[in-house]
């Protein structure tokens, strides 16, 4: 099994204060790890992450929440977005708005769709493994991926 973790779970992932829903999400990768199941995400979603991030720091230079996030670096592996990726995520962002099923504003970067090409390119490298990704966004992905709320993908 391959687990692709999207912003939203990372960013619960990389908090520093460990809140509720922190600590169970936490806890929910390191069963995963334990059980031989791969993790990956993207470079971008780093970035959706670590903009915030960055600016907290510049608010309070105190905060601890950027070596939270690149402590998950270790368990993590994060996904170049490369041409090909791009190329790709271009194709599935012209599909969905001629189908009349845009995941996005027209003039929105659409994160979706480049996670989408992720996940389709994984798909392609490792035919036959179950492929899904963890998100709280269940309606715009499953639209084109495998992808379930993180609470509900068990090993």
């Amino acid at each position: 099994m391959i687990v692709f973790i999207d912003s939203g779970v990372l960013g619960v992932l990389a908090t520093p204060v460990k809140y509720a829903e922190a600590s169970i999400c936490e806890e929910w990768i390191y069963g995963l790890l334990a059980k031989g199941v791969t993790i990956y995400s993207s470079q971008l979603c780093d970035y959706e992450i670590r903009r915030s991030m960055v600016l907290e720091n510049r608010r309070n230079p105190r905060s601890t929440s950027i070596s939270s996030l690149d402590e998950l670096q270790e368990i993590i592996t994060f996904l170049p977005v490369t041409w090909e990726v791009l190329n790709q995520a271009a194709e599935l962002w012209a599909s969905a708005r001629s189908q009349g099923i845009p995941t996005a504003d027209n003039q929105n970067l659409d994160a979706d769709m480049i996670i989408c090409s992720h996940w389709q390119m994984l798909t392609e490298e490792f035919p036959g493994r179950y492929i899904v990704i963890a998100t709280g966004n269940v309606k715009h992905l499953s639209r084109f991926t495998e992808s379930k709320n993180w609470r509900d993908i068990r090993f």
